[in-house]
């Protein structure tokens, strides 16, 4: 298996998305055969999927692209230098066909930093790269109004979904969307997508209201809970609570407010670290104990 031929099959599929294994053969003079062992290679850290059928092919995922940083400014410089260079010594095609590829990656760092987040006022934070890049893929959906294509993680089938919305439920992102295959709306979460392509099929919104969305936490029972908060986190804890819940009572903040009875609760209280003390109720308390002592098990 030659690693060049490997690599220049992933820059076609980042460059056109998808394309048949006949016409990778006829480009590489290898056998269709030798084409799906080369993708099968490249399977496993990418997210390709086979579709059949009338203009079906290999696929790349809309959602996957090179990792932004993948080589720092210098060295996209020093290797388009040295491919010129290369095609003045010697005027291979392909020395032109890299350039073009890589060209067209700095182009694609470039412009992730100005759209990931101008969509609708959407943005994701890139502490989660692989999320805001579905995030983005689907917000651009969403706006253009343009059918997407997703495979969801565990399950070899696909469905054809028109998005309408993007819901956080939780700290969980969703795409609320109407799913060809169940006929209705669907809450589908954005970190099980496998993978997921934009089609050139447009769709017309479907009248819906926000009120129409299911509401997680709606169905299960709610805590009454008090936190005690420490005055080095109140930013923080506005934040995350928010501001009405805060009171101060001789010199010390504390919290008032309804929870969800489960374990998420659990984690978001933990996630603010040191600085915050359940008081009440004992459940919530002991859920926030139990979660502490596994996590420091990890660390021992």
């Amino acid at each position: 298996m030659k690693f060049s031929i490997l690599i220049d099959i992933l820059f076609d599929l980042l460059s056109k998305r998808k394309v048949t294994a006949n016409y990778l053969a006829d480009k590489y003079e290898i056998s269709p055969r030798t084409v799906y062992r080369y993708v099968e290679v490249l399977s496993n850290k990418l997210p390709l999927f086979i579709k059949r059928g009338r203009n079906g092919g290999i696929c790349l995922a809309d959602n996957y692209r090179l990792p932004v940083g993948f080589m720092t400014a210098d060295e996209y410089t020093a290797a388009l230098d040295a491919l010129i260079s290369a095609y003045e010594r010697d005027p291979d095609p392909r020395f032109l066909n890299a350039k073009r590829k890589l060209s067209a990656q700095i182009k694609t760092e470039k412009s992730h930093f100005a759209t990931a987040g101008d969509a609708d006022g959407f943005f994701v934070e890139e502490t989660f790269p692989a999320l805001s890049e579905k995030a983005r893929v689907l917000s651009e959906a969403i706006r253009e109004e343009m059918l997407v294509e997703i495979v969801q993680s565990a399950e070899n089938v696909a469905y054809h979904i028109e998005p309408h919305a993007l819901v956080l439920k939780q700290n969980v992102w969703f795409v609320y969307a109407f799913c060809h295959l169940r006929r209705k709306f669907h809450l589908f979460p954005v970190g099980n997508i496998a993978a997921l392509v934009k089609t050139d099929e447009p769709f017309r919104k479907r009248p819906f209201a926000w009120t129409d969305i299911p509401s997680l936490g709606n169905a299960e029972k709610k805590l009454p809970v008090r936190l005690e908060i420490a005055e080095a986190i109140l930013p923080k804890a506005r934040n995350t609570l928010g501001a009405e819940t805060l009171t101060q009572t001789n010199g010390k903040w504390y919290a008032e407010l309804s929870l969800p009875d489960n374990d998420i609760t659990a984690q978001k209280l933990l996630s603010l670290g040191a600085g915050i003390k359940v008081l009440s109720p004992s459940s919530l308390k002991e859920k926030v104990l139990t979660l502490a002592k596994e996590i420091v098990k990890n660390y021992t």
